[in-house]
């Protein structure tokens, strides 16, 4: 009864192991595009967010996101960005759902740095 009681948690932890992986791995996935900082705003090209999360934002602009330096979260996203840039490495945007930096530029709530497949 054990082996069986210890086998299911198993099992149940390599499932939610998938689950909690499977956004990062749907989420499209790219080498960072041009940056550009105006004032204290970080621009910067990657994936387009996905629209119905994301309505405020433009897909004819030039950048594709945007984050203000000054925010809470706005170092640690471009530190994110100088390591995507010297890395040459590929990142995922999880999107905030707003465009408060820039009007019609997607927030990013996250950036995460994928390691290369070998």
């Amino acid at each position: 009864m054990a082996i069986k009681t210890g086998l299911f948690m198993i099992i149940c932890l390599i499932g939610l192991g998938k689950v909690f992986a499977e956004p990062i791995n749907s989420m499209p996935r790219a080498f960072l595009g041009e940056v550009q900082i105006v004032n204290d705003v970080v621009y910067f090209q990657a994936p387009l967010p996905d629209l119905s999360s994301v309505s405020c934002a433009n897909t004819d602009a030039p950048f594709h996101w945007a984050f203000s330096l000054s925010s809470a979260k706005g170092p640690s996203l471009y530190r994110a960005i100088l390591a995507a840039q010297s890395g040459n490495v590929q990142l995922a945007v999880t999107p905030a759902g707003d465009c408060a930096a820039a009007p019609g530029v997607a927030r990013p709530a996250a950036i995460t740095l994928l390691k290369p497949k070998h």
